[in-house]
């Protein structure tokens, strides 16, 4: 079975539960969801626009005249900062811009995976299929190292994401102590992992995955990664949620 059809049947599945008011959701998705999501594609796109703006155009601190400091350092570290961060705007615009041109759920999966996988040094993602999870692929991962198929509950943080469709960082694992759950989630101290949901439709239907584990704890920089990899998971979930919607009604339509 290719990735493809097992994303959809995931989605399938979905549509199955919920087949009771699919006529209803359809009246509404096709007067309002995609051009709603049309527009939060494009508010997220404005907004990731203005933050590269605005770090482009912050001013760069003026060299200290004292002759006994040495003028350059706070110059060249300002400058240099300034430049990580329009490289770091410019790489988010062009995982958002690869996202919206994908028009297949395998490769909107495949855009936020890669996405995600420039901004941190782990990556993967999960399928939901009833009770259990199907890995749908991962970057990083040392060989027989990565997530395999597993039950929903065999991790709280990932049972909890599914549960509260809300983004949940993975518990350090402390020194001298077995870690819980599956062995790819377990993070040192000093280091980050978390999971985020893709939800569709009210209901998550994929997960992201994510740590930090290659990155040295002196450059640790989680707040901006994770905040990044939140703000790719929900533009590919809009994505999905707004493909699914038309392939809807073009069944619907079809059936007609």
């Amino acid at each position: 079975m290719t990735n493809e059809q097992r994303v959809r049947e995931v989605v399938d599945a979905y549509l199955d539960r919920t087949s009771h008011d699919l006529e209803a959701r359809v009246q509404a998705l096709t007067k309002d969801l995609i051009g709603l999501s049309t527009d939060q594609e494009a508010r997220h796109a404005r907004e990731l626009e203005q933050l590269r703006q605005q770090v482009t155009a912050a001013p760069v601190l003026a060299p200290v005249p004292e002759p006994t400091v040495a003028p350059a350092v706070p110059t060249v570290a300002a400058s240099s900062t300034r430049e990580a961060r329009v490289e770091t705007m410019e790489r988010l615009l062009g995982s958002v811009r690869r996202i919206d041109q994908s028009n297949g759920l395998n490769a909107i999966l495949g855009a936020l995976a890669r996405g995600a996988a420039a901004e941190t040094s782990r990556v993967a993602i999960l399928l939901v299929d009833g009770y259990m999870f199907r890995t749908w692929g991962h970057f990083g991962f040392a060989e027989g190292t990565g997530p395999t198929e597993m039950p929903i509950g065999a991790s709280g943080t990932l049972a909890a994401a599914v549960a509260l469709k809300q983004t949940c960082f993975v518990p350090p694992v402390i020194e001298g102590r077995d870690g819980e759950g599956p062995v790819f989630m377990h993070v040192p101290a000093g280091h980050t992992g978390l999971v985020v949901p893709l939800t569709v439709g009210g209901e998550v239907v994929a997960v992201l995955y994510a740590d930090d584990m290659s990155r040295s704890v002196e450059h640790e920089d989680a707040p901006l990664w994770t905040e990044e990899l939140e703000l790719l998971a929900r533009h590919a979930a809009i994505r999905l949620e707004n493909v699914t919607s038309a392939c809807t009604v073009e069944v619907l339509a079809r059936a007609d």
